[in-house]
């Protein structure tokens, strides 16, 4: 009987067909299936197994009951008033598990610019890092998380988001999207050019050198044209992703998303 229920049951997953209607029909076959346990129930009582005869009727009616919950809601739309369910999730503190999602929150700098650039065309340029230059970098991070200016925090997902939320190998970093940096400036020192910012224009580092504007070393574009920063933003940092059974952790550095505007001389 169980059987051939199941068949059905398996049949009607290869069905396209509106989710209510299907679900009445499993509430149809459930029930089908529980009237079967109170008729085994029945013969273990004329066989004088009075035991499982009646384990096999508290089956019965702990699915009858299921069963005519599953009846109200899917044939009348309605909730039952012998529904305790609520009461059971209120008292055993059970929710359903919903996917968790990054915490969308407004970062301050990310939409900065050094101005706007309509009549200019902009490039993205390429950085080298010095050891001092990435420390003076992670060290202006660590003061605009302590300014509250952007949020270290994998975009608000804890391990057991991560873990439960994302793809083994499928990485999170710290900061989910680029930040703008609040002040930076560009400098030409014999013929190479240097990216210098910070928390402010008094507490300015330098950052990097650029290699490349585009395709194009940095000192031939120099010579070609006049070059602004547009955009600089900080990306990067640790990052962490879905184990097996943990969330891993890997050291990464932060670094800079610089884009120039250039004008013909």
């Amino acid at each position: 009987m169980f059987s051939f229920i199941g068949m059905i049951s398996s049949y009607l997953g290869y069905i396209n067909m509106n989710v209510r209607l299907k679900n009445q029909v499993y509430t149809v076959l459930g029930s089908i299936g529980d009237f079967y346990l109170l008729y085994v129930a029945s013969r273990f009582f004329s066989n004088g197994f009075w035991v499982r005869g009646l384990l096999f009727i508290l089956a019965f009616l702990g699915l009858a009951y299921l069963a005519y919950l599953n009846a109200i809601y899917y044939f009348t739309k309605k909730n039952s008033r012998l529904d305790f369910t609520p009461w059971m999730e209120a008292k055993l503190h059970l929710r359903p598990r919903s996917e968790p999602k990054t915490i969308s929150r407004p970062q301050p700098g990310y939409v900065q610019t050094n101005g706007l650039f309509t009549n200019e065309q902009v490039l993205p340029a390429e950085l080298v890092f010095s050891v001092t230059e990435q420390a003076g970098l992670n060290q202006i991070v660590k003061q605009l998380a302590a300014q509250n200016y952007l949020q270290l925090d994998y975009g608000g997902l804890s391990d057991s988001d991560i873990l439960r939320a994302k793809k083994p190998g499928k990485t999170v970093a710290i900061l989910p999207e680029p930040i703008a940096l609040p002040y930076f400036e560009l400098q030409r020192r014999a013929k190479k050019l240097f990216l210098v910012g910070g928390v402010n224009q008094i507490e300015k580092k330098e950052l990097g050198q650029i290699k490349t504007i585009g395709l194009m070393p940095a000192a031939q574009a120099a010579e070609k044209y006049h070059l602004f920063v547009a955009t600089a933003a900080i990306y990067g940092g640790p990052i962490k992703f879905a184990g097996r059974s943990s969330v891993m952790k890997e050291e990464r550095p932060f670094r800079l998303k610089v884009e120039l505007a250039y004008r013909t001389k």
